[in-house]
């Protein structure tokens, strides 16, 4: 029999030696290994057992003795052939291995966790080998006596947390130690004990007699012939688990274990008519739809106001796409959405709809998964990873509110959702509709050269008007010596509207209490001692937090250095805004949504729904309140800092501050009352604050783009950032400047056609997060194929270089800086 070869990618190998490895397939697993399968493989020094994803199927070796693949983890293949294409795909632009773009498609709950162990030979001279030096001798150490085995995470345990890997490879190799590792999938399927009747009811009841009430009542029960939970059968009859095993051992009951998919349970939700368009959302729907027949790739733009009804189009959208038999994703920025969201889809599509999104346990999503895997979900909501829902026939995805930052990924793979969901619609034949009020700037710019249409919601929903928006000038109230955060112009606002019983929204993005606390003596204020950055107080807790690495220290009233008592608090946060808002308004009541009262599971809908259901009169947030979020009973919306981030070091610090101002405006008056807006700046005659104030998205895009222009910043031009991260901040500069003058050398000979400037070491906005420094360096080019053949090539002679042993690199195409 012909030997069969696999080529796999491997989990264990790092960018710098990511290829395609190839290993024998026994012939017992032959049938078993299938593209798409996952495996567990031999992998380098002490063939420790590694995950991998078969990718392909090899007919030679080449005179080259390989490994055998050791076991296959998969029944059948979890990834389809059009998955494994958009991997390859993600792999070669974004600079990550395979597996990390495997790993991003998948559930938590689907991945495995090895239990490795190390196993001291039963012939070894202990006391000799314990005499080693250095680590080897430490690890050696742990180890009471020849045969003893010893998990990895004991190990590092006791050698307190350090990495021990290349010993205990070394060790493994000399035949020292043998290694062992046994794989568990992380989340299984839930199952449920069903009971039946496994004979006829009456002789059932012959033989119980009344010697058991309770158990002649489980014979009544099921005397129809149905099946019925154990669970709901002790409920029922009193019955104990042991009586209900000791009839199935006498065979009264027959036993199944059936599947339970830990999903969102839709049966509450009432179902609800097609909706009504509006002359305009008809005429969009009409001409997205017709996109959508055409049976070809297409992309277009939904541009329209705070309150237009976008939401009313993707439901007829959708529809159209389920008539044609066809599957839709619907994409979302924040997970606060999802709850809204979640209950207007699930009220028009039923238990179609899957939900994907972090805040559900890793049981659940791993459900999620199979329930649209398994095709019974055509409707997937979710936020950013939800785009590689393995949906079948894909008909149409939405991303909404298109121009959120959430959807790009600050880990590997450094995948923008966009991006993805342009590749999805183009290979599988689908329709892309990016929506958004405030589209982004290279999305408005690529509709403006034509590479896809635009359709217009000009004029808000059933006929409410725009709200009215007033800007308040902060520098007044400083020169009469106004405290607090809440200037005069929002509480004569918010004193008319608590007194009309309407709500309010108010919107900080900054949490805590206050940015800065220290005393007015000597100047102390809390450092984190892991990052280079301040602590920001926390009132609720009493510390002072970094809200990089979660260190924290406890804020007593008296200052650590000096003793004094003297402590000021500056740059308040929503904390701090909440208790202004219970100092000047008592009887108000208010709600805080933000990273710390948003922990728990469920926690966000549950305060929307409170909120929505009139309790309470305010909502303090941060930009979890400023996107989709309708609420027909607000009338008053506070921007309580447009200055915090519009003179951020950040190309788009103006586009952000931009949408984040005329999103949350356009929470007010959905409805009939007619709404206004609070906008409370240092600034009020900065172009950016003015335009979104009239909610002038045309001229505040022309006057970016000119910018834009000058600083040949995206979507002008691609910027490509490499970043480098280590513990010695000196050695972290000098990898930096030796990659830098080995790509100016490259471009001047063998890439001399993709030559562009080469900017830095530059610091990082915060230069240490959890005692590693972070530099970069920044490029401007086109990201065509030749240019991310030189950035790659140079990371991985980097990588492969000892002298960066410590010093890791990444590549990012046009960050958030």
């Amino acid at each position: 029999m012909t030997e069969q070869i696999c080529a796999v990618a491997v989990d264990a190998a790092t960018y710098a030696i990511d290829k395609l490895y190839s290993y024998r397939v026994p012939d017992e697993l032959r049938e078993q290994v299938q593209i798409g399968t996952r495996v567990l493989v031999p992998f380098g020094f002490g063939n420790k057992r590694a995950e991998a994803v078969v990718l392909a199927f090899r007919g030679d070796a080449g005179g080259h003795k390989l490994k055998p693949v050791i076991e296959v983890l998969d029944d059948t293949p979890i990834l389809t052939a059009q998955q494994l294409k958009l991997a390859a795909w993600m792999r070669e632009r974004l600079y990550c291995t395979f597996f990390d773009c495997v790993r991003v498609m998948l559930p938590a709950g689907l991945w495995f966790k090895r239990n490795e162990t190390y196993t001291l030979a039963p012939d070894a001279d202990l006391a000799a080998l314990r005499q080693r030096d250095g680590d080897a001798g430490r690890v050696l150490s742990l180890f009471d006596q020849p045969g003893q085995t010893l998990a990895v995470s004991d190990i590092r345990q006791r050698l307190g947390g350090k990495s021990v890997t290349r010993v205990l490879d070394a060790l493994t190799g000399e035949g020292v130690l043998t290694y062992h590792s046994n794989t568990v999938q992380k989340s299984g399927d839930k199952t449920e004990k069903m009971l039946a009747l496994d004979m006829e009811a009456g002789e059932a009841m012959a033989r119980i007699g009344r010697r058991s009430p309770a158990r002649l009542d489980v014979v009544s029960v099921l005397a129809d012939g149905g099946w019925m939970s154990q669970k709901e059968l002790v409920y029922m009859t009193g019955v104990t688990d042991a009586a209900l095993r000791d009839m199935v051992k006498k065979g009264m009951l027959c036993a199944r274990q059936e599947e339970r998919l830990r999903t969102p349970d839709f049966s509450q939700v009432p179902p609800a008519p097609s909706p009504v368009l509006s002359e305009a959302q008809q005429q969009a729907y009409d001409g997205l739809a017709a996109l959508m027949d055409e049976d070809a790739p297409r992309a277009a733009l939904l541009f329209g106001v705070t309150g237009s009804g976008k939401t009313q189009v993707y439901l007829k959208l959708i529809a159209h796409a389920l008539e044609q038999g066809k599957s839709a994703v619907v994409l979302v920025p924040e997970i606060g959405l999802t709850p809204q969201v979640m209950r207007q889809f699930a009220a028009q599509f039923g238990d179609t709809v899957a939900v994907l999104h972090s805040a559900l346990s890793a049981g659940e999503r791993y459900d999620s998964f199979k329930k649209i895997k398994s095709g019974r979900a055509h409707v997937v909501i979710g936020t950013r990873s939800a785009v590689f829902a393995p949906v079948e026939r894909l008909g149409v995805v939405i991303l909404d509110e298109e121009q959120d930052g959430a959807y790009k990924s600050e880990q590997s793979p450094r995948y923008h959702a966009r991006d993805v969901a342009k590749y999805r619609a183009a290979h599988e034949g689908a329709l892309l509709v990016l929506g958004s009020a405030t589209p982004s700037v290279e999305t408005y710019y690529g509709a403006k050269q034509g590479k896809y249409p635009v359709f217009s919601l000009t004029e808000r929903f059933m006929g409410a008007s725009l709200p009215e928006v007033q800007i308040a000038d902060l520098r007044g109230q400083a020169r009469e010596g106004r405290s607090g955060v809440i200037g005069q112009q929002l509480e004569s606002e918010l004193i008319d509207t608590l007194g009309t019983a309407k709500q309010a929204i108010l919107f900080l993005n900054r949490r805590g209490n206050s940015r800065v606390i220290g005393c007015a003596l000597c100047g102390w204020v809390p450092a984190c001692p892991s990052c280079s950055t301040s602590m920001t107080y926390h009132s609720a807790s009493g510390r002072a937090m970094c809200h990089y690495c979660g260190a924290s220290v406890k804020i007593t009233g008296t200052c650590p250095v000096c003793g004094g008592t003297s402590l000021f608090t500056e740059t308040p946060g929503t904390q701090k805004v909440e208790q202004e808002l219970h100092e000047k308004f008592p009887s108000a009541r208010v709600l805080r949504m933000d990273a710390d009262t948003m922990t728990t599971k469920g926690a966000h809908e549950k305060l929307l729904a409170k909120f929505a259901k009139g309790g309470a009169d305010i909502l303090l947030g941060t930009q979890m309140v400023t996107k989709g979020l309708d609420f027909e009973n607000v009338t008053l919306v506070g921007v309580l800092d447009a200055d915090q981030s519009l003179y951020a070091q950040d190309y788009r610090a103006r586009e952000r501050t931009f949408s984040l101002i005329t999103q949350v405006v356009g929470r007010a008056g959905r409805r009939f009352d007619t709404g206004k807006a609070v906008i409370q700046t240092y600034s009020p005659t900065h172009p950016v604050i003015l335009t979104a104030a009239r909610q002038d998205y045309e001229a505040f895009y022309e006057r970016e783009m000119e910018t834009r222009q000058a600083l040949q910043c995206p979507p002008v031009c691609d910027l490509t950032v490499l970043t480098a991260i280590g513990e010695v901040e000196q050695q972290v500069l000098a990898s930096l400047i030796a990659l830098k003058t080995r790509l100016q050398s490259l471009m001047e000979g063998q890439y001399a056609d993709v030559k562009a400037p080469v900017l830095g070491p530059a610091a990082a906005q915060v230069v240490k997060v959890m005692g590693r420094y972070r530099y970069h360096l920044t490029m401007r080019a086109q990201n065509t194929a030749r240019w991310r053949m030189l950035i790659a090539g140079v990371m991985r002679e980097f990588l492969q270089d000892s002298k960066n042993r410590g010093v890791t690199v990444f590549a990012d195409e046009n960050p958030d800086l």
